[in-house]
């Protein structure tokens, strides 16, 4: 489904309501209370968007503020609810059926399913809720309801107070007087969960009802049932997403989507990176091209415009690979491919050297000299990762202050060595960084000859390793360096030392880095790249795991270029390559 919240679908079409009324209690603004930075509303939002079966996701709301944020994430309001269907004492039953018929009635369809998805279960997820439509489909049931097995709170254990009294809460169920065990705790019994209500049309518009006579279960994981009733389920729920346990990862849309600004007659560029905020960059593009602005479009979008496409600046990270596959859809027309970054392992860059497509990119040029936010980062992530900023953070989120002194203390940069393998424009910038820090600086470049000023030029990177307290690679992917970084690299370098990589992740042997930091070899170690960073869910990453539950591992999502400053040089750099290659327009 795409985050328009409309599905291609041309199977049974089926409408997911989120029913969001304002004024909540209990939890003020419930559904839209922040969890990890989004409303709340927002994770069941992606997971209707996730299904594949899913053809409109609607939010239902009385508020025009809770309707503005649901359409920044992607969902369609089509309408705002009747105050009379909104309270907190109107059942969901009555308010569900009126989005059903307002929704047909706005689009002019009739829905063969509906499901309802409460904002209360922000980690039910896409596969969940195809699970329980593929059932309802399958077993011809007038509707499918999540549930999750009541596990330890099983009807032996209920209880009731009767004049200060524990007794059983019912004598079907009676509680041994030697207690209870887990295993004795049968037949399993079962609790909605609150996640999903899948029905048949005629179901909620013929009988008001969202379960028919004909009900049947979909079984959903413990993990995956937080519901979201009280303040305490808040910092649980967010608790399991910062472990991993949430699939819905909701993504604010872009209301321009594709934008055509074409007047005929002249080149056609192709932008994927983002210029949203960048204005200029939009302005000064119109001066000598037609412009076609795809920020996010996915790859069998970009293949879609490419045959009308005579240049195209690239995003340096897109979701997917510019491999021979996308760019044979250009149909040979395409001319010049500029991405606005030094590194260009996105782009296939022998197809485009066999086809007479230029490359441009950052690297090697004399401007990449003129931005320095990346090697401002590089700094930043030596200083966190050593002085244990990141976990300092996140300890005060907890509770703690100086109680914790000793798991937070650290040591000072000064007198400590810095070292530097690959000594181009980041390994120089941060080198005159550390110099006032009161660092030693020593390096090694196979491909430069090193005379910065109070740094050190050493013949080897076995030299750099065997004295350096924090070794920082600063070098390009290529053939020579992929997998450079090994397991030797980590055993040569000083006990207690700590690894800093800005470069790729494909440089260093990740396994490796692993054990050295596990054993305790290195003490910590600052990431801003990892190895198959195209991979969509990167918390499967061997990395990103073992990050989860071990605080000396410090990882960034790529971040080291990312301010307005450098992007609008670098997407300056990239506009003038284009023109250039162009023509100019002329």
């Amino acid at each position: 489904m795409s985050d328009s919240g409309i599905s291609d679908s041309t199977g049974p079409k089926v409408l997911a309501v989120i029913q969001a009324r304002s004024g909540s209690k209990g939890i003020p603004d419930k559904n839209i209370h922040p969890l990890l930075g989004h409303p709340l509303m927002a994770y069941s939002i992606r997971a209707a968007l996730d299904s594949r079966m899913v053809t409109h996701v609607v939010v239902s709301t009385d508020s025009p503020v809770y309707a503005a944020i649901a359409r920044r994430y992607g969902a369609m309001t089509p309408f705002l609810r009747p105050a009379e269907l909104s309270g907190d004492l109107v059942a969901s039953a009555p308010s569900l059926r009126f989005a059903v018929l307002e929704t047909e009635k706005i689009l002019g369809i009739e829905y063969d399913l509906v499901v309802e998805l409460p904002c209360v279960a922000p980690l039910r997820d896409g596969r969940d809720i195809d699970g329980a439509l593929r059932k309802l489909l399958d077993t011809g049931a007038d509707s499918v309801i999540s549930m999750v097995d009541t596990g330890e709170k099983h009807p032996i254990r209920l209880k009731r107070i009767v004049d200060d009294q524990i007794v059983d809460f019912t004598q079907e169920y009676p509680e041994p007087a030697i207690g209870s065990r887990r295993q004795d705790l049968k037949p399993p019994s079962y609790i909605r969960n609150g996640a999903i209500y899948s029905m048949t049309r005629r179901v909620i518009v013929e009988e008001g009802s969202r379960h028919g006579a004909d009900s049947r279960p979909y079984l959903m994981e413990p993990e995956r049932s937080i519901n979201i009733d009280e303040r305490m389920d808040l910092p649980l729920a967010e608790c399991m997403m910062r472990h991993g346990f949430c699939n819905n990862r909701p993504v604010p849309v872009l209301e321009s989507g594709v934008e055509r600004l074409i007047g005929g007659g002249r080149p056609v560029v192709l932008v994927t990176t983002p210029i949203h905020f960048l204005p200029e960059i939009r302005e000064e593009l119109q001066v000598f091209a037609d412009v076609i602005l795809a920020h996010g479009a996915s790859r069998d979008e970009v293949a879609d415009l490419l045959p009308e496409v005579d240049g195209w600046i690239c995003s340096p990270c897109p979701t997917y690979t510019i491999d021979a596959g996308l760019l044979e859809a250009s149909r040979g027309r395409l001319r010049v491919l500029a991405t606005p970054s030094t590194g260009s392992n996105h782009i296939d860059l022998d197809w485009c050297s066999a086809h007479g497509v230029v490359v441009s990119r950052l690297k090697d040029s004399d401007f990449v000299h003129s931005i320095f936010a990346s090697s401002e980062f590089t700094w930043a992530l030596i200083m966190a990762t050593v002085r244990k900023l990141p976990q300092a953070v996140e300890r005060v989120k907890q509770g703690y202050w100086r109680d914790i002194e000793d798991e937070l203390r650290a040591v000072e940069f000064h007198g400590r060595t810095l070292g530097i393998i690959g000594f181009g424009r980041i390994g120089g910038n941060v080198a005159r960084y550390a110099q006032p820090f009161g660092m030693r600086v020593v390096a090694f470049d196979p491909y430069k000859t090193i005379d910065a000023p109070g740094v050190e030029s050493f013949a080897s990177h076995e030299a750099v390793l065997a004295v350096a307290d924090i070794v920082l690679i600063a070098v390009h992917l290529d053939a020579t360096t992929a997998g450079m970084v090994n397991d030797a690299w980590f055993a040569a370098m000083k006990p207690g030392a700590i690894f800093i990589n800005v470069s790729r992740g494909e440089i260093i042997d990740e396994e490796a880095l692993l054990v050295h930091l596990a054993n305790g070899h290195l003490a910590a170690a600052g990431l801003d790249v990892i190895s198959d960073e195209f991979l969509s869910d990167k918390r499967r990453h061997r990395l990103i795991r073992y990050a989860n539950g071990n605080d000396h591992l410090v990882i960034t999502p790529h971040i080291a270029g990312l301010t307005r400053d450098s992007e609008l040089k670098a997407a300056r750099y990239a506009l003038a390559a284009v023109r250039d290659c162009l023509g100019g327009g002329v």
